[in-house]
C-alpha cells in the first residue's frame, strides 16, 4: 500500500512512518517544510508541492498534523478550528477526489472529556470536550463522518497522553522534575489515569490502515493498565536512575495552589482520573498493546539523557566561544 502521513516530522509522526515502512508500505510524508523524515522507505513531499501530487496513487492517509496546544480565547479557538477542522476537511475531500480508500484521523480522548468518575470513557459516549482543542477535534470528527461513505472509509482514533523518545509537554515536565530530584507533593494522590506509549499507537495505526473491520469505526486506545500519578512519577525516576522524592499534601491544598497560580487544569490532570475502555478496539481488531510501560520509559530515559548531554555540550561550546 501507499500511505500518506501528515505531521510526519512530529513526536508521533516519526515512529508511525517507521512502523508503516517496516511493514512494507510505501510511505509519503506530507510536511510543511524540509528537511523531512530520514527513514528508509519514506518519501517526503511538502504541501507547497500540491495535494494532488502527494495523494497520487495513494491508498490511505493518516492525518496526524494538528494544533495541539490551544489557549483560551476567540483567536486561539479560531486557530484551532483552522488547523484541526478546516485542514482535516480539506484533506478528506482531496483524498476522496484522489480515490483513496481510507482516511485515518488521529483525534484525542479530549473529545470525550477531561476526567472520569467511576465510568471509563468509551467510543459510544456522547462527546463532552471542555477546551478549544477538544472541541476542534470533536467538530472535525463530526464533519468527517458526513464525508465518509463507500468511496472513503474513515477511521477515528482517540489517544490519551502519549510518551516515548522525543516526548514534549506535561510528560517532559515530569521527566525534568524527576531528573532534577525535585520533591513532589503526590503522596496523597490516589488517582487512575490511562496513558499510551507512542510505539503502541504506531502499531495500532499500522493495523487500522489495512484492517477491513476498522472502516467507519471510532477506536479508543491505551496502555495495558492505568497508573496513578505517584506510581508514574516513581517509574519515571527509576528509568532515569533516580529516587522519586514524594511527600504528602492534601488534594484540597493542591487544588488551592492550582487556583492561586492559574494552573487549576494542570493540577486536576495530576490528581484526577482519566480511565479508558478500549475493549471494543481489542475485540474488533483482535489486537492488544505490544509495548511495556517500564521498557518504553527506559528508552525515553536514554533519549532524555542523550539530549541532556548534547545540551550541556552546546552550553560548554558557547562558553568557550565567549
Amino acid at each position: 500500500m501507499r500511505v500518506v502521513v501528515t505531521g510526519a516530522n512530529g513526536f508521533v509522526g516519526r515512529p508511525v512512518c517507521q512502523k508503516l515502512a517496516s511493514d512494507g508500505h510505501e510511505v509519503v510524508a506530507l510536511t510543511r517544510r524540509e528537511p523531512g523524515v530520514e527513514t528508509s522507505g519514506v518519501r517526503q513531499v511538502t504541501f507547497a508541492g500540491g495535494l494532488s501530487n502527494a495523494l497520487a496513487g495513494a491508498d490511505a492517509l493518516v492525518h496526524l498534523a494538528a494544533r495541539a496546544h490551544v489557549l483560551n480565547g476567540k483567536e486561539a479557538e479560531a486557530e484551532a478550528a483552522r488547523v484541526n477542522v478546516d485542514l482535516t476537511v480539506s484533506l478528506a475531500e482531496a483524498a476522496l477526489r484522489a480515490g483513496l480508500k481510507r482516511f485515518i484521523f488521529v483525534s484525542s480522548i479530549k473529545v470525550n472529556g477531561e476526567q472520569t468518575d467511576g465510568l471509563p470513557f468509551s467510543p459510544s459516549m456522547r462527546p463532552a470536550p471542555l477546551d478549544g482543542y477538544g472541541r476542534s477535534k470533536a467538530r472535525a470528527e463530526e464533519l468527517l463522518r458526513s464525508i465518509a461513505g463507500s468511496k472513503l472509509e474513515v477511521v477515528i482514533l482517540r489517544p490519551p497522553l502519549m510518551y516515548g523518545p522525543g516526548l514534549k509537554g506535561n510528560f517532559a515536565r515530569l521527566f525534568a522534575l524527576a531528573d532534577r530530584g525535585i520533591p513532589m507533593p503526590f503522596g496523597n494522590v490516589k488517582n487512575s489515569r490511562d496513558i499510551l506509549a507512542v510505539d503502541t499507537f504506531a502499531d495500532l495505526i499500522g493495523l487500522v490502515v489495512r484492517h477491513p473491520a476498522a472502516a467507519g469505526r471510532t477506536f479508543l486506545v491505551r496502555d495495558g493498565r492505568a497508573v496513578s500519578t505517584p506510581e508514574l512519577f516513581g517509574a519515571i525516576a527509576r528509568s532515569l536512575g533516580r529516587s522519586a522524592r514524594i511527600f504528602p499534601v492534601p488534594n484540597v491544598m493542591l487544588r488551592l495552589a492550582g487556583a492561586m497560580t492559574g494552573r487549576s487544569d494542570e493540577i486536576q490532570r495530576l490528581i484526577g482520573n482519566l480511565e479508558i475502555d478500549d475493549g471494543e478496539t481489542r475485540d474488533v481488531l483482535q489486537w492488544s498493546p505490544p509495548a511495556n510501560m517500564e521498557a518504553t520509559l527506559r528508552e525515553t530515559a536514554d533519549w532524555w539523557k542523550l539530549r541532556r548531554k548534547l545540551s550541556l555540550a552546546q552550553e560548554s561550546s558557547r562558553s568557550l566561544a565567549d
